[in-house]
C-alpha cells in the first residue's frame, strides 16, 4: 500500500482542473451543498461539520447576493 499527499501531483493540477470541469459541465459530478440561514447559526453550522450533520459543502448565508 502506497500513500499520496495531493501536492504531490501538483504539475497535473491543470489537466485535473479541465477535466473535473468537464464532468461537472457534462454532469457526471454533483456539487452537494447544505445552506444554514443567518449569522446567529454560524456557530450551530460549524459544529454540525464535526457531528457528520452536513452532506457536501457547508454553507452559512448571511445576505442576499448582489446581482
Amino acid at each position: 500500500m502506497k500513500g499520496f499527499i495531493v501536492s504531490d501531483y501538483s504539475e497535473r493540477f491543470p489537466e485535473g482542473i479541465k477535466q473535473l470541469a468537464a464532468w461537472l459541465n457534462e454532469g457526471k459530478l454533483k456539487c452537494e451543498e447544505n445552506i444554514i440561514e443567518g449569522l446567529q447559526n454560524a456557530p450551530d453550522a460549524f459544529i454540525g461539520l464535526f457531528r457528520g450533520e452536513n452532506l457536501g459543502k457547508q454553507l452559512v448565508k448571511v445576505a442576499e447576493p448582489f446581482l
